[in-house]
């Protein structure tokens, strides 16, 4: 082996060193991620409507295409059925197709995260997500694998970097997900960031978003139950 290719071996080799030990068990100062968040819609990236834009970009592209394929078929040939989002269908989806686009909807959702409110729950290594679209625990420090949404199996990433708590998914071929949350330095918010690569729906999406704590009050005793031991 040359010079030149064991330096390149020693680069590579030392980059895949220095990713696989980037993320921290432990924040570089304490913080605690803890409490009930709502969200600051007025600072926050509009999730949901970009989802929606996207979306609209993609069915227009797409029915462009299929009218370009129509030009090609025999004279008589019945038209192409034209379902999706935000246009009047030809022929309305079979309740089947309804309820697979609704769950696909869902599933985009929970991918972005778009939830109102979030619930964490910090314990030492372990931090505990909980949202209006899904429930999640986690370890700092920790490698694993999970799925994702949509059923892929992914390599997840867990750990802190400096003040960011940090959830990184991937899948080999496919999308890769990297969430990070932290203390806003200034205002002591809930910060968030998401951010889609690779070959996937969501590639390229980037969102950013801030959460303000809120107290949750407890629901008032029911005298029927009694006192609470």
């Amino acid at each position: 082996m040359s010079t030149r290719l064991r330096l390149l071996a020693f680069a590579l080799f030392g980059t895949a060193a220095l990713s696989a030990a980037a993320l921290d068990s432990a924040p570089s100062r304490p913080v605690d991620l803890s409490g009930s968040w709502k969200l600051n819609a007025a600072l926050s990236d509009d999730a949901e409507h970009m989802l929606e834009e996207r979306q609209r970009e993609e069915w227009e592209r797409y029915v462009q295409w299929r009218r370009r394929q129509e030009k090609s078929f025999p004279p008589g040939a019945p038209p192409i059925d034209v379902d999706g989002p935000g246009g009047a269908a030809r022929n309305e989806p079979s309740p089947s197709r309804r309820a697979s686009m609704k769950r696909r909807q869902e599933n985009l959702y929970k991918m972005l995260a778009i939830s109102d409110t979030l619930t964490i729950r910090q314990d030492g290594t372990t931090v505990e997500i909980v949202s209006a679209v899904e429930s999640r625990r986690v370890v700092a420090g920790s490698r694993t694998q999970v799925s994702l949404p949509e059923g892929e199996l992914a390599d997840s990433k867990v750990g802190w970097d400096g003040q960011w708590f940090v959830i990184e998914r991937s899948v080999r071929g496919g999308p890769r997900v990297l969430e990070k949350f932290r203390l806003a330095p200034k205002t002591a918010q809930l910060e968030y960031e998401m951010k889609w690569s690779g070959d996937g729906e969501l590639d390229g999406m980037k969102i950013r978003r801030l959460f303000d704590r809120v107290t949750v009050t407890p629901p008032p005793a029911d005298p029927a139950a009694g006192p609470i031991k």
